[in-house]
């Protein structure tokens, strides 16, 4: 019963882990940056790859329902459901993708079906379990997941790590779902009177054990840091511990089916990350005893310049980068470089539109800003639901080395060399 509904795209930032990662290769950057450069007509009209829904820059929750179906709250995304379909077995749990741009369901049996850039890893679909499957939860990379049986059992797969079970325990009440913490060394069960059992680094942050309750706990999502959590009743009813937010409920409407389970969405996070150093180019973020600084040193011009890709803003609208900006380090930037180097998808005219973004686009001073929709000197603006492929800074001239701070992107200024959210937190 198992299925795989997604693709995989190169270029993606793993937004949510110890250390965001990217998936494309060095000679596919290094190539697509040679043509992107260049500014040329064949780079700026080449076929684009496909777009992605761009994602909003918010908190939310994704509720499953027994039949498949999907509650989106908060800013959390639609990327389809199993509702109307014919199942084996019922939903009985479901987790978000760390690519913010898909999820799973998992049914009793323990079939996986998964949407949006969701990956199958594996199911307990053929094996003989002593208690159905009731929950899941992803590992911070997502290359992996949980499976949790009712007994408290746990079933790894993928890069999942086996941090402990309620299996074989006496339990008050049946284990009904799990969640993750941030760095995947550790994770909670939750039983359906609201009990939580905490496993690895997993820390305890209340719970609904000694509520009388209208309907039982089927599930629960954990907030970005780890510090809080959310557990779902039947009833779509939200019980918020720890830092986690009321972003609001089901617990008053009336639903085709209970739900059955719940998964948070991470907040987008971004991080500057250098080219690989080469006998022409070095680009590094530097110690400098007073901060973080991007250092890009173009030795002799090679085919790849110096620079950096700033990862996790990919599938984003151009809207959503908000205001660009950069500070030369110790002196004043002027002329043609560096710039940021902008890709996205155009939806209206199906081709791609490429901007650069340089020093004498944003004026005279050490610090330059740049806005892509309203446009800048000698800038076009671009379209706001245009969809963004790539974004990079760029020291493209020989024999020259820059120093950049205080680089802003996507309501982001990153001062060094780790990856930052929206809320200002590190997490890798």
């Amino acid at each position: 019963m198992t299925t795989n509904r997604s693709t995989t795209t190169g270029g993606r930032v793993r937004r949510v882990g110890r250390v965001a990662a990217v998936l494309t290769a060095a000679a596919t950057i290094a190539a697509s940056l040679i043509g992107a450069l260049a500014l040329s007509a064949t780079a700026a009209t080449a076929a684009p790859a496909a777009p992605r829904v761009a994602y909003p820059l918010g908190p939310g929750y994704t509720l499953f329902a027994s039949d498949g179906g999907v509650f989106n709250l908060g800013q959390s995304q639609y990327y389809g459901s199993m509702g109307g379909q014919a199942l084996n077995k019922p939903i009985v749990g479901g987790a978000e993708d760390p690519f913010l741009e898909g999820y799973w369901m998992v049914a009793s049996d323990g079939g996986i079906f998964s949407f949006g850039s969701a990956q199958f890893y594996g199911s307990t679909g053929n094996i003989t379990l002593n208690k159905p499957i009731v929950g899941m939860a992803p590992t911070s990379t997502g290359l992996g997941y949980w499976l949790v049986a009712s007994d408290g059992g746990v079933f790894s797969f993928g890069d999942a790590s086996f941090h402990g079970s309620m299996g074989g325990q006496a339990l008050n009440k049946p284990i009904v779902g799990m969640a993750e913490t941030p760095d995947g060394a550790g994770y909670w069960l939750v039983a359906s009177d609201g009990g939580v059992f905490s496993f690895g680094d997993a820390g305890f942050h209340g719970s609904t054990g000694n509520i009388t309750l209208n309907k039982p706990i089927v599930g629960m999502a954990a907030t970005t840091d780890g510090q809080g959590y959310w557990l779902v009743a039947s009833d779509g009813g939200i019980f918020n511990y720890g830092d986690a937010g009321f972003l609001g409920s089901l617990g008053n409407l009336p639903l085709n089916k209970p739900i059955v389970a719940m998964a948070a969405r991470p907040p987008l996070a971004v991080k500057v990350d250098p080219y690989a150093a080469s006998s022409g180019q070095s680009s590094n973020w530097v110690d400098t005893g007073s901060g973080w600084q991007l250092q890009l040193s173009n030795i002799s011009g090679g085919s790849v310049p110096a620079g950096a890709r700033v990862l996790g803003v990919e599938g984003l609208d151009v809207s959503q980068l908000q205001t660009l900006g950069f500070t030369v380090a110790g002196g004043t930037c002027s002329g043609a470089e560096p710039y940021y180097l902008l890709t996205a998808y155009n939806p209206s005219s199906g081709a791609t539109d490429v901007r650069t973004y340089d020093c004498s686009n944003g004026g005279s001073g050490a610090t330059q800003t740049f806005d892509p929709v309203a446009g800048a000197v000698g800038a076009a603006p671009l379209p706001s639901n245009d969809v963004v492929q790539s974004l990079d800074i760029v020291e493209p001239v020989a024999g020259t080395s820059t120093n950049l701070t205080n680089i802003a992107v996507a309501g982001l200024t990153i001062t060094d060399y780790r990856t930052f959210t929206v809320a200002g937190t590190i997490i890798g």
